[in-house]
């Protein structure tokens, strides 16, 4: 528990600015950056602490590898929070930035991984009906930002996603290792062959695609488009 000494300690360090943009926090690396998004990957071994660090884009987090961990906003008491591969959300940090530390905690059965997504545009809202009408993609609720929308993908051994036309530009990132068949109308930045579980790339649209999971595995990943 934060005694009001220390608190005020905090908060003293808080008004020097003793803390840094999330992007120059050294566990948060810089992966993607273009006009739209700030993509960074976020990997913290057991027994580690992040600074504290400031969050002030509208942020969406995939959890690549589950773990458990501690948060603690700046001045504030601690909390635990255990991280579920496979997990996706957002947090609205724009009116609201968010100052805080994350802790993986030495008990945690592994490190902690993310990729997280600052969106730095949203043109405008999705029609509220302008979900993709195909029963392999599904759509994430806890992802409610202006100008996104986010999808689960699964594919059981040698199925396919058929074969879908995206309007808008987004960010493809694989949960798990797999063995991939792409066929692709347009410029599509993925071949197929293996794909690494935690690998995100961007793509412009509109593009066409249809994905085959030609493995005998379960295939995930998380599927983001940005109006």
């Amino acid at each position: 528990m934060i005694t009001s000494s220390v608190k005020d300690s905090l908060e003293d360090r808080y008004d020097e600015g003793n803390f840094v943009e999330v992007l120059e926090e050294p566990y948060h690396k810089p992966f993607i950056r273009n006009s739209r998004v700030n993509v960074f990957i976020a990997k913290l071994p057991r027994n580690s602490v992040t600074m504290y660090h400031r969050h002030r884009q509208n942020t969406i987090y995939t959890v690549i590898v589950g773990s458990c961990c501690k948060s603690q906003v700046y001045g504030s008491n601690s909390c635990a929070q255990e991280y579920v591969s496979g997990d996706c959300f957002s947090g609205e940090y724009r009116n609201n930035p968010l100052i805080h530390r994350v802790e993986c905690l030495n008990e945690s059965l592994t490190d902690a991984w993310f990729v997280g997504i600052e969106v730095l545009q949203e043109k405008s809202f999705f029609p509220l009906d302008n979900n993709l009408e195909y029963d392999k993609y599904t759509p994430i609720a806890k992802v409610n930002l202006v100008g996104c929308r986010a999808y689960r993908l699964k594919l059981n051994a040698n199925e396919t996603s058929g074969d879908h036309l995206f309007e808008f530009s987004g960010i493809f990132i694989s949960l798990t290792n797999g063995q991939l068949k792409i066929n692709s109308k347009h410029d599509f930045p993925l071949s197929s062959g293996h794909i690494d579980m935690g690998h995100v790339f961007w793509f412009d649209g509109p593009v066409q695609f249809q994905l085959q999971n030609v493995s005998s595995e379960l295939y995930e990943a998380i599927l983001i488009l940005f109006s």
